[in-house]
């Protein structure tokens, strides 16, 4: 190894014989047990109607000649390319420009329109065209540790030209096709785990034969200390023929739990028939939240004592919620009563699920149950809005009350069962519930394998079947059936999980070649009418909400449960572009436009959005949850905004001095995160990996 650090540096190419001794460094801490394979050079990703610049990097849209060329100057519409070896003159409506790994990137997200089918102040859903390793690095800003579930269903690496590596399609003859898969899917991953809840959360990933052993040691070196298990699903009851092999039937869903997290039951059995199924109690989720970052501070208002009978066993009232600034000890239980306060077990201040009036309510209707004492700590139960709903349609019914006056439920069919590792149900046909359903959602248009709608629903069931208000993220979108999923679960259940897809628009072979010879290419309008995106996942998401095809015709048929398709699905969704700006080219005012997106999904995507640089200094919309200062010499007024607002829980301060954003911070309302922005916008937002922090697992 040393004979070759002396020929490296004998090379006249120092920027090459850099990037030679990274990777020699990389070679000498292989590891020499479990999975090794060969780390690939990330991909390039084409940006079809950026700008083509000087010293920018550009392909040519024919697709033909798949070289990166080096932009050395441009002439009127022709430029000069250099590949390294050689230059080539080309006109410019012939190119499209491209960015590699380690380039600086500062992304931004353009609206594309929303629809409704939800109140105004609901939560937002979000569908993002997007590369999603870009997406994913975005997202890192406003979600990192917030996400509950990632659900994706990635390329399969048939060898059927089912995906493409650096603007290449992978078959079989790719002596390489399994080291660009493991390198291709590890980047994501790395960068997926840093937006997990690190304290409760899944990770959801399908696949079938000809990954699952490379995927499964690749989940274990990714998440080591997590509980992981595999499930065989059956998709294709009578077979998928497969010449001169076994007919294929099923694939597998690895599941990742981290943290606290486990599998929730399904209310039947995965093997059986679901109105066999005996009847089983209702399972009360915890009226104290469980996540450490649900502190009293966040939501004072839901801070305030239960009281509990200590004779009767049972809980007879509550008291006030309790100013910030007093002390829980200086509060009184009534005569004979114990005071019961949202205490996490290593003792943190946490907050309850409803707030005070709305308890009393559910208590004098029995929704709320007494559990035990351990340590001194007793245990609190309710039925949450969802079960609620499910009480008055009848899906749960009342038997009785416990002791305490508490409501003793169950389904009125079907037991709550733990899933077996293999799951048989005839709602899994892929076929049926996967083609046939986007057959009716986008009438005259196909997609290859999509996934069943009640096997995704399932598995998010048994992932975030606990959590009404889990997020959801899957950046391997196809035609949006984990978004689908989502929005039916939270109709069966009443929950209000919210979803994020990412999907390139990207246009398949088949719809290409006809492009291509009808001389469109990325970038066209005819082109870009044909991508994944514009053609199956908003379209389709827009019909699963509203209930009406881009023709504007009743979906036809119904879901399993009887439900309407035509009724739509309750919610709002709103359509996003990843954009990459120009940092030496963006005025602050077009930045912030980009970025104020960003903002408010990291302010929980609900309620009004900053979208402009307010020229009063300060932006703070009624009803809006989060607020922006831009100009210091505005505080005064922007926290008399602030603490008069009932609904701010988040506020960004634009600002390069860290002094003066302490200063501004310390006089905010308790219960208000607070964020740093420079005024230089784009330094928040700057994606820049090089293989280095790849293979470390990401920059921090």
């Amino acid at each position: 190894m040393a004979y070759i650090d002396d020929l490296l540096a004998r090379l006249p190419d120092t920027e090459t014989a850099e990037e030679i001794r990274k990777e020699l460094e990389h070679l000498r801490s292989t590891k020499t047990f479990g999975l090794v394979f060969e780390r690939h050079r990330p991909e390039h990703v084409q940006l079809p109607g950026a700008e083509i610049r000087r010293g920018g990097q550009v392909v040519f849209r024919s697709g033909q000649d798949r070289t990166v060329y080096d932009v050395v100057t441009i002439d009127g519409d022709r430029a000069k390319l250099d590949d390294g070896s050689s230059y080539h003159v080309a006109d410019l409506a012939d190119l499209v420009t491209v960015v590699t790994y380690g380039q600086p990137l500062y992304p931004g997200l353009t609206s594309l329109g929303s629809i409704k089918n939800g109140p105004d102040e609901d939560l937002w859903h979000a569908v993002i065209n997007a590369e999603n390793l870009h997406a994913l690095e975005a997202l890192r800003y406003s979600h990192r540790g917030k996400v509950d579930c990632i659900y994706i269903d990635p390329p399969y690496n048939t060898g059927a030209r089912d995906w493409r590596y650096n603007n290449d399609y992978v078959d079989n003859n790719d002596t390489h096709r399994h080291s660009k898969w493991l390198a291709f899917i590890e980047r994501r991953l790395q960068a997926a785990k840093q937006l997990l809840n690190p304290e409760s959360s899944v990770l959801i990933v399908t696949i079938d034969e000809k990954e699952v052993h490379r995927l499964g040691l690749l989940l274990e070196q990714h998440f080591p200390n997590t509980l992981r298990q595999m499930v065989t699903t059956v998709i294709t009851p009578n077979g998928s023929s497969r010449p001169g092999e076994f007919n294929r039937v099923d694939e597998y869903i690895l599941f990742v739990f981290i943290g606290s997290a486990r599998p929730n039951p399904l209310p039947y059995d995965v093997l059986g028939k679901k109105e066999e199924q005996d009847k089983e109690e209702v399972r009360w989720p915890s009226f104290l939240r469980s996540d450490s970052s649900w502190k009293r501070e966040k939501r004072p208002n839901l801070f305030y004592p239960l009281y509990l009978d200590t004779w009767q066993q049972k809980i007879v009232g509550a008291g006030e919620a309790l100013a910030l600034d007093t002390p829980r000890e200086s509060v009184r239980a009534p005569q004979g009563c114990e005071l019961i306060w949202p205490i996490r077990p290593n003792g943190q201040e946490s907050i309850w699920r409803l707030g005070r009036d709305t308890f009393l309510n559910y208590l004098g209707k029995g929704y709320i149950r007494l559990g035990g004492n351990k340590g001194g700590r007793w245990s609190i139960y309710y039925l949450s809005k969802g079960l609620v709903q499910d009480i008055e349609v009848g899906k749960i019914v009342v038997t009785g009350r416990d002791v305490s006056g508490a409501v003793q439920v169950e389904y009125a069919s079907g037991k709550m069962r733990f899933p077996k590792t293999v799951w048989n149900l005839s709602d899994y046909n892929a076929g049926a519930h996967g083609r046939q359903m986007v057959g009716k959602l986008l009438p005259g248009r196909s997609f290859d394998y999509p996934k069943s709608l009640y096997a995704v629903k399932d598995a998010l069931r048994v992932a975030v079947g606990d959590k009404p208000d889990a997020l959801i993220l899957d950046f391997f979108a196809g035609s949006g059936t984990t978004g689908h999923a989502v929005a039916k679960l939270n109709a069966e259940d009443g929950g209000e999980r919210r979803f994020i897809l990412v999907t390139n628009n990207e246009v398949g072979p088949e719809q290409g070649e006809p492009l291509r010879k009808a001389g469109f290419g990325p970038g066209d309008s005819e082109w870009e009418a044909e991508g994944i995106f514009e053609n199956i996942t908003r379209p389709r998401i827009e019909a699963v909400i509203t209930g009406r095809t881009s023709e504007g015709k009743p979906v036809t048929g119904s879901y399993l449960d009887g439900s309407a398709m035509a009724d739509g699905l309750a919610g709002n969704v709103e359509f996003f572009r990843l954009d990459y700006l120009e940092r030496d080219r963006v005025s602050l005012g077009a930045a912030f436009s980009k970025i104020s997106p960003l903002l408010w999904l990291k302010a929980g995507a609900t309620g009004p959005r900053v979208d402009h640089v307010s020229p009063k200094g300060w932006a703070l919309p009624e009803g809006s949850r989060y607020g922006v200062l831009f100009e210091s010499s505005e505080v005064s007024n922007f926290l008399e905004a602030v603490q008069a607002s009932e609904t701010v829980r988040e506020v960004f301060v634009v600002t390069n001095s860290q002094a003066t954003y302490e200063r501004i911070v310390a006089d905010l309302p308790a219960g208000v995160e607070p964020s740093m922005l420079y005024r230089d916008y784009l330094k928040n937002f700057e994606i820049r990996l090089d293989l280095d922090d790849e293979l470390r697992g990401g920059p921090a």
